[in-house]
């Protein structure tokens, strides 16, 4: 707060955090100055409120064979606002409208890895993050796609023909894979001699 007339003794200071504890000191002044401070009041802390802040930095990606792995920033403690905090993590289908949502009830985990046989590889899920605690539910982050984990191709290359181009070179040529058919990100070919 600002400067308190001498006849005063007490002052309400606003806009902290929730949840934070707090200690105070005061100072005595004067038109020459001010005077030492005061020792410090005992640690107050402010009531619970229901978080604001969602987790930053939702992505994911990687992890094995039919899982699916969500990833964020952890929300730090002084913005927790109460006891009982964790995150509600919500994903789906990219396309479909049904949320699947699951709690991870610890304020310090980064992550969140689905598993499940029906996980088709490398497929896109819609992905958010919300919080709460004991006073209620906060803010999901933004919507942001994450792929499922890869796996390698499910089906070769096909038309594949050799034509000689010399005494000592082949050119060696086939049809891509379709991108479905390459589970993941195809990082090329490996072509080999029989």
């Amino acid at each position: 707060p600002d400067v308190i007339d001498g006849k005063t003794f007490t002052s309400t200071v606003v806009d902290l955090n929730p949840w934070v504890e707090y200690e105070f000191r005061v100072v005595a002044s004067n038109k020459i100055g001010g005077g030492e401070p005061s020792l410090p009041s005992e640690k107050v802390r402010t009531e619970e409120a229901v978080p604001e802040i969602p987790p930053s930095e939702v992505s994911g990606g990687g992890g094995s064979r039919s899982e699916l792995v969500i990833t964020w920033d952890p929300v730090p403690e002084e913005l927790q606002n109460g006891e009982g905090f964790g995150y509600v993590v919500a994903f789906r289908p990219s396309g479909t409208t049904t949320w699947i949502q699951t709690v991870v009830t610890s304020p310090d985990t980064p992550k969140y890895v689905f598993r499940n046989e029906s996980i088709l590889p490398f497929s896109p899920y819609e992905v958010k993050v919300g919080v709460y605690n004991n006073k209620g539910e906060g803010p999901f982050s933004a919507v942001t796609t994450v792929f499922s984990a890869e796996e390698e191709p499910s089906t070769a290359p096909s038309g594949v023909s050799a034509t000689s181009l010399s005494s000592s070179a082949i050119e060696v040529s086939w049809t891509a894979i379709p991108w479905k058919m390459s589970n993941g990100r195809l990082l090329g070919y490996e072509v080999s001699l029989l």
